[in-house]
């Protein structure tokens, strides 16, 4: 029991890092839509009191504004990607529709394929051919049954994602429209100016992570857009330029996910040109994304970038998918309230 008392501060820390895991885990699921809309009203409210006590626009209108600019933004990318993934679906099912299309493209991929690598292109192509013959009576009994199945939940994971857009654009609203009551209302408790400060430095942290991807999420999109419009492979280039940007900022898709695709398409469609410009595009994108991350989010949050990397590693172990985010969150989290009891 002496040894307990003695090290009071080391088990408080381990507290700490029990209630966060269990609070990131079981929690913060049934109650991210309100936390979003919490942070998103955080961040802009000295914006909000500005716009209110200068121009005398309340914030909840300020803010309806903001969500409609931001829901526009997001239906105009979709679009776009929409467009570009229609053009690509009409020229691979126009090559699919041309009888021996499909199959000289492969065959002549295969004879490159034995020059390079001094391989009989004829057995090449028997091997090629054999592999698809497996890989098709396969997709016949495995993947189009689970595909179907797969579309559903697919269908039923984006409701539930638009709903919980749904309900965090109202929150927004309604805790901009009493944000300053909640705030007096919170006054009255003893742990107020705890909980607001650790509430603060975590709203820093927080912040700086976010702008930090933001930052490099926008020169990326710049990037895109200037290689795209280079190529002169859309009529859009703005457009899908944020739209690939955008995809760069989830780790499990990425600018790859856009790029190899479009980069196979113009080589077998023979335009070297472009593809050879839409690849160092790519290219480009990975090393300033390799090289921004650990300067500009070590930077901004003061914790070293092998820490922020073994964060989103561990949160995908702990908390699935979206430990992307709350890995990340999560240490911060810990380090606040470590700081907190060290300053008690």
């Amino acid at each position: 029991m002496e040894w307990i008392r003695e090290n009071k501060i080391l088990w408080k820390k381990i507290g700490i890092i029990a209630g966060v895991y269990l609070g990131m885990k079981y929690l913060v699921p049934l109650v991210i839509p309100f936390l979003l809309a919490g942070l998103i009203v955080c961040w802009s409210w000295p914006f909000l009191k500005w716009m209110k006590r200068r121009l005398h626009i309340r914030p909840p209108y300020v803010m309806g504004l903001f969500l409609l600019a931001a829901a526009g933004l997001a239906v105009l990318g979709c679009w776009a990607a929409w467009r570009e993934i229609g053009r690509l679906a009409g020229y691979l099912g126009t090559l699919a529709g041309v009888k021996g299309q499909m199959e000289e493209l492969l065959y002549n991929c295969c004879d490159s394929v034995s020059e390079l690598f001094h391989v009989e292109s004829s057995e090449l192509r028997i091997f090629v051919t054999d592999q698809l013959n497996v890989f098709r009576d396969h997709a016949r009994q495995n993947i189009l049954p689970g595909a179907f199945g797969g579309s559903w939940q697919f269908l039923k994971g984006a409701g539930s994602w638009a709903a919980m857009l749904v309900v965090t654009g109202i929150s927004v609203l309604l805790l901009s429209a009493d944000f300053e009551e909640i705030q007096e209302m919170s006054r009255r408790y003893p742990l107020y100016e705890k909980a607001a400060a650790s509430l603060r430095g975590i709203l820093r942290a927080v912040g700086g992570y976010l702008k930090a991807q933001c930052i490099i999420m926008g020169i990326v999109m710049l990037l895109c857009t200037l290689g795209v419009w280079i190529s002169g492979k859309t009529s859009i280039p703005i457009a899908v330029g944020i739209g690939i940007g955008f995809l760069d900022a989830l780790p499990v898709f990425g600018t790859g996910t856009v790029f190899v695709p479009w980069i196979l398409v113009c080589l077998f469609q023979k335009e070297y040109a472009p593809a050879v410009i839409l690849a160092v595009t790519y290219g480009i994108c990975m090393l300033t994304r390799e090289f921004l991350e650990p300067k500009l989010i070590g930077k901004r949050l003061g914790v070293l970038p092998i820490v922020i990397l073994m964060s989103v590693y561990m949160g995908v172990k702990l908390y699935g998918f979206g430990g992307i985010l709350l890995g990340p969150m999560s240490v911060l989290l810990v380090r606040e309230l470590w700081e907190q009891i060290n300053t008690e």
